[in-house]
């Protein structure tokens, strides 16, 4: 006679196939947490409060998604404490989940702080205090064991290591992410208000001292045939970037054409329009990561498209 798998294991064999990625494998993970979180199981009510978030298989609801990580967390599950703990920017000691679930207000938890323009050509705005400090120490912990090299679309169109490009990094695919992840994502998504369906996956970047991206642009080049398959997928259209630490000496962003530079504090962003009003790439934008003098310097990486990705998020989504 056949076993049923218990509740956990399921959560861990879900957890697999969403690596997998293709739409059966997700397609079966998300009815594997489900089932999972129907017993009630801490690990299955942490990712179902995910894709509750991102609306994979269902509509899309934050209530529902937080609802979830209150019951992950009064079933013991650290990973969701502590993400409730950060999204309700209440200290650590504090345990009452329900009522830290009930001081989340979502329309704050989603909304981003008043942009700042510090240049119209190119077009750049800063956001102050975008992100919390536990909000940001969240990415780079959630990234720090899973760095690789970061790479660069080439002239043949593939994506490859260069010397220009010496920092790592780490993409959030579905299977990595967290409601933390999701919020910040969302939060992008207010303050360029620009939709999810057009956001690549999230990325996490790491420069040691000495590391850096040379001078380059974000867009894909229209005269660039190694780009074109790029751009069949859409243009680049916007950078949104999110400064996780301090500490460190050095690493500014820095605009040579536009003959400037800017460093954030601790959870402040930067937002670069790498087009023009008219939709044409921007020269200006030509940018680079300066390397640290010493200490490490961390970024959460959002790049925006003109149009839906397939196979994206929100691929498996209901939420329209």
């Amino acid at each position: 006679m056949k076993q049923a798998v218990p509740a956990e294991g399921r959560t861990d064999i879900a957890a697999a196939l969403l690596l997998g990625g293709s739409t059966d494998e997700v397609l079966r993970a998300i009815s594997l947490i489900d089932a999972a979180a129907e017993e009630k199981d801490a690990a299955a009510l942490e990712r179902k409060a995910l894709l509750e978030a991102v609306g994979c298989g269902r509509s899309q609801s934050w209530d529902r998604a937080l609802d979830c990580l209150a019951l992950a967390a009064e079933r013991g599950s650290e990973r969701a404490q502590d993400q409730l703990r950060i999204l309700g920017r209440v200290p650590r000691e504090q345990r009452d989940w329900g009522a830290i679930r009930s001081g989340i207000s979502i329309e704050k938890l989603v909304q981003a702080p008043q942009k700042l323009a510090i240049s119209e050509s190119p077009r750049l705005r800063v956001v102050k205090a975008f992100a919390s400090a536990a909000e940001s120490l969240w990415l780079v912990e959630r990234a720090r064991d899973r760095l690789r090299p970061a790479t660069v679309v080439t002239l043949s169109g593939s994506q490859t290591i260069e010397g220009a490009r010496t920092n790592s990094a780490i993409e959030f695919q579905l299977a990595d992410m967290d409601l933390v992840v999701e919020a910040i994502r969302a939060r992008i998504s207010s303050a360029t208000r620009l939709p999810l369906p057009l956001f690549e996956p999230s990325q996490v970047l790491n420069y040691a001292p000495g590391q850096e991206f040379r001078a380059h642009h974000d867009y894909f080049d229209l005269e660039n045939r190694g780009h074109s398959e790029q751009l069949r997928r859409g243009q680049r259209i916007a950078t949104f970037l999110v400064y996780l630490n301090d500490g460190y000496t050095g690493g500014e962003t820095a605009f040579p054409r536009a003959q400037l530079s800017f460093r954030g504090n601790v959870g402040d962003a930067l937002f670069i329009a790498n087009v023009e009003r008219s939709g044409r790439p921007d020269p200006l934008t030509l940018h680079a990561g300066k390397p640290p003098a010493s200490g490490e310097k961390w970024i959460f990486s959002q790049w925006i498209r003109d149009r839906a990705l397939a196979g994206g998020l929100q691929a498996h989504s209901n939420s329209g």
